[in-house]
Formats: structure tokens, sequence, C-alpha cells
């Protein structure tokens, strides 16, 4: 099967450590995630993210849920962080956060 790779770069007119700290607290997914995808997480918040992390969460797609776990792999604040999917709805989900200070903003 094949292995696709989808890369994407935003601008965001905020500090990097302010960024990170939005897109590392697994909370504000709810904020980011299209509603149609009904995103709910399972794990108990707050959650105390770092390496090794598990979340869990469920999503509907077309009314069937899915359960999915990720475990952060790796934790670097405020450059990068990666979390990957244990259980879920891919075969290989392997999602790469990576922050770069850049003209007065990340």
């Amino acid at each position: 099967m094949p292995m696709y790779r989808l890369q994407k770069e935003v601008w965001i007119p905020h500090p990097r450590e302010a960024v990170f700290d939005f897109f590392s607290k697994a909370e504000n997914l709810n904020r980011i995630t299209p509603p149609d995808l009904h995103f709910e997480i399972l794990t108990p918040t707050p959650i105390d993210i770092q390496m090794g992390t598990l979340i869990d969460y469920r999503i509907r797609v077309m009314g069937i849920p899915f359960g999915w776990q990720t475990r952060i792999q790796s934790f670097d604040p405020p450059h990068a962080f990666i979390d990957e999917q244990l259980h879920g709805p891919y075969r290989r989900w392997v999602h790469e956060h990576t922050f770069v200070s850049e003209n007065g903003g990340t």
C-alpha cells in the first residue's frame, strides 16, 4: 500500500511560544477540528502533554464512530512535537508539528 505525505505551512501572527502552547493543548483540538467529524476527547482533561502521553478520541465519519488513540512520540517545547496513531481509522498516521519564528510571527 502506498504511503502518502501531506505537508502544510501556515503563518500565524503570534509569538512561537504562544502558538506552541495553543497547539500542544489537546483541549484545543475541538476548536480547530471540522464540526462534521463530531470530534470528542475521551481522555480526562486537562491533559499533561509530554513524551509518551496517550490521548483517546472519538470521531464520526458519515455517522460511523471511530475510536482513535495517539501517543506523543516527541515533545520539544516550543519547537516541535510529534503525535502518532496507535489505534484508529488510518493504517498509519504520524503528525509532526514544527514551530519556527518568522516575520514577527510563527
